[in-house]
């Protein structure tokens, strides 16, 4: 009986990723000028996770310290946040063509489209809210 193996190797390649240029110091919105390219020896398996193009970077904000030269984990960026802890923001109920608008407190930064705590500066409740493109608050109406 005669069984056949095959082993598939890894192949390895060189590839240009997109790299910091220098420094990036956390909630650092990533820009074009601040990205280089750098050659590396890769397989398929050994870049899953990081950024293989500066299209994926330019925009983004960064959760931490991205080292000069290194690969850029993916996990490393966030969308760029629309609200910030601490910031007084307008907020709006709106359900059957009635609306109620308030300011509140963010408890947490926020991107589009987050549900984040905020607190109610007229009478201190806190109450979950999504945060809008245009940096508002919604207030969920369940």
């Amino acid at each position: 009986m005669a069984v056949a193996l095959s082993c598939a190797a890894a192949v390895a390649d060189v590839r240009e990723l997109p790299v910091p240029a220098s420094t990036i110091y956390p909630n650092t919105i990533i820009t074009g000028e601040l990205v280089t390219g750098r050659r590396f020896k890769v397989t398929a398996a050994s870049v899953a996770g990081f950024a293989t193009a500066p299209s994926e970077l330019i925009g983004k904000q960064t959760r931490r310290r991205l080292i000069a030269g290194k690969p850029i984990p993916l996990s490393s960026l966030s969308p760029p946040f629309a609200v910030r802890r601490g910031a007084v923001i307008a907020a709006l109920y709106e359900e059957d063509g009635f609306s109620i608008s308030t300011m509140l407190v963010a408890l947490q930064d926020g991107a589009v489209g987050d549900i984040i705590p905020a607190r109610n500066t007229a009478s201190g409740a806190i109450v979950q809210a999504m945060v809008k493109p245009d940096g508002t608050l919604a207030l969920d109406n369940r």
